[in-house]
């Protein structure tokens, strides 16, 4: 009996400094790549094309996937992209670093009194992975989309793909961000639909999400933020609402 005590009591010693040596590894690596995601961050200048003639007006919202964090340049960003596929647009950007959805409100209203004829939302990351109150939530895309589609005769929503799959994030919380992903979502894209608004759904399963299969490519450093890669595949989504607009 004493022997087979001290062997349990061995057993769970050996396997207590093995979580412990895990989760110390797990924190080091997290503040490792949180340093690097805020180094792309104040790294990062969001694409601006002003043009106050041009006769596409297109403007860029949200947080720090509508600034391009986690590109190479920020012609390889979302709001570069839709300045190559519309290269005589004034693309204004008010992107900015670590927004939620609630922040937009505020500065949609500052703008009112302007017209364009693109609004593109990129907007919910923070709220899934900083916990924003669901119903909390629901009111500010509401009121967001209500308020852009005053402004523009066009919007795109885009929000993220699976947080869950970034490995920035420690090993035992990624399935929480994943449910989380899913319930913004769920939030985000009938309020969308049900306003017309093409919703740009970069939700995929398992083996068809490129994040999950290939994180090393389509995440940029901090392996949170998309790459250039990851920013390109995200565009593929966002493309289809942009179609109809004429190149001027």
């Amino acid at each position: 009996m004493i022997t087979s005590f001290f062997a349990i009591m061995k057993f769970f010693a050996v396997f207590l400094l093995i979580f412990l040596v895990f989760v110390g590894f797990e924190i080091l690596q997290t503040r490792k790549l949180i340093t690097i995601g805020v180094g792309l961050a104040e790294s990062a200048v969001p694409f601006e094309r002003l043009l106050p003639d041009a006769e596409l007006q297109i403007l860029v919202i949200g947080d720090s996937t509508a600034v391009g964090t986690g590109a190479q340049s920020s012609e390889a960003s979302l709001a570069g992209l839709v300045g190559k596929k519309f290269p005589q647009a004034s693309i204004r950007n008010l992107g900015v670093n670590g927004a939620r959805t609630v922040e937009l409100i505020a500065r949609l209203e500052q703008i009112q009194d302007q017209h364009f004829d693109i609004i593109l939302l990129h907007i919910g990351g923070n709220d899934t992975v900083y916990h924003t109150d669901l119903k909390e939530l629901e009111k500010s895309i509401t009121t967001v989309l209500d308020l852009s589609l005053k402004m523009a005769d066009r919007v795109v929503l885009t929000s993220t793909g699976n947080v869950g799959t970034a490995l920035l994030l420690p090993f035992g919380t990624r399935s929480q961000f994943e449910r989380r992903t899913r319930q913004v979502r769920a939030i985000f894209k009938p309020a969308a639909e049900s306003r017309g608004i093409h919703y740009s759904d970069l939700m995929r399963e398992g083996s068809e999400d490129p994040y999950a299969k290939e994180p090393l490519k389509y995440y940029a450093a901090d392996l949170f933020h998309p790459s250039d890669i990851g920013y390109q595949d995200w565009f593929a989504f966002i493309e289809p609402g942009l179609e109809g607009i004429v190149k001027k």
